[in-house]
């Protein structure tokens, strides 16, 4: 469902549709219902953000080049959604958009609303380890609110790296997997984390951060040296750059669509074990007191991983653990 679109997106959709003539700043105005002042100020807005706009005072406004920015307009221009994604706060550099989500959260900011950015300078993964966020990539943050209690939060990262993966299989000839408990992996290297945060009473869930980092349009070797060896990117995978925001478009979309079977989680997890990389698989858990080594064989209702040690089955939480495949 498309809702109406804001008149600052219209003359991009406009400008978009044109790009081959001029159009006139009376046409605009016209069509918009808004004052030619107005539209000039439409137009520096979208020449401020980096496009190019040829301007002539006889002909009127012609679109040259699209800047290579994830601009709130151009993802709503193809936004297929009801909710999700339907208001984009977009900045250049944060610390963290996970951070900014939640502040939007806490002062009530609608189910749906995204956070983005270009460049993270001090975000964070799991167990609080430093994530890289350059330029090039597709830093984001959801801000949902499902009605669940508190125990059943990890729900939305498998919804959520659900999305990313069908995502990447949608857009691409890859083929994406899921390492338990939010990594989506190409070729066994990591190109996404998801970290999920929460704020909730003891049996509530106010809302959930959903934060998304996906190594886009980055060249492996500006990596992190330390994990190169274990990261890749879609641009290096697929050779080309993509087009990120049609990318965001169809993240967006699917995570609406998995997030409405967040109360059916047994039909969400049949959908995610498509994409599975550890189930089958040996692996070890460690965590700050232990270390545990078995085959990956199931996920639990409660999104715990189900391994089998020594011929019985043991439950482990993502919570502070980390995961490592054993050949």
């Amino acid at each position: 469902m498309r809702k109406k679109l804001l008149r600052r997106t219209k003359v991009l959709e406009l400008l978009h549709k044109n790009s081959a003539d001029y159009l006139s700043g009376q046409e605009l105005s016209k069509q918009l219902g808004v004052s030619r002042t107005s539209i000039w100020k439409y137009i520096n807005y979208f020449k401020e953000a980096g496009y190019k706009i040829e301007s002539s005072s006889k002909l009127g406004y012609r679109l040259v080049e699209s800047a290579d920015i994830l601009l709130p307009e151009e993802i709503d221009l193809g936004l297929d959604t009801e909710f999700m994604g339907q208001n984009i706060i977009q900045y250049d550099e944060v610390d963290s958009t996970n951070q900014l989500a939640k502040e939007q959260a806490e002062n009530n900011a609608k189910e749906g609303t995204v956070v983005i950015a270009e460049k993270q300078v001090a975000a964070k993964g799991r167990v609080g380890r430093k994530f890289s966020s350059p330029k090039g990539g597709i830093w984001l943050s959801c801000i949902l609110r499902p009605d669940l209690k508190p125990v059943l939060a990890t729900r939305a990262t498998y919804l959520s790296s659900l999305a990313l993966a069908k995502t990447i299989a949608e857009l691409t000839n890859l083929d994406p997997k899921i390492k338990w408990p939010n990594d989506v992996l190409l070729n066994g290297a990591k190109v996404s984390g998801i970290l999920t945060e929460m704020g909730a009473e003891l049996d509530q869930i106010n809302y959930l951060i959903v934060g998304l980092g996906i190594n886009a349009n980055i060249d492996k070797k500006n990596l992190p040296v330390e994990v190169q060896d274990r990261a890749t990117t879609l641009y290096h995978e697929l050779g080309q750059k993509i087009d990120r925001i049609k990318f965001v478009q169809y993240l967006l979309k699917f995570i609406e669509e998995s997030y409405r079977q967040i109360n059916d989680f047994n039909a969400l997890l049949e959908e995610w074990k498509k994409y599975a990389y550890t189930i089958g698989k040996k692996v070890v858990v460690s965590s700050a007191r232990n270390k545990i080594s078995g085959i990956a064989i199931d996920i639990a209702e409660d999104g715990a991983l189900i391994l089998e040690v020594d011929g019985q089955e043991k439950k482990v939480y993502s919570g502070d653990v980390s995961l490592r495949h054993q050949n």
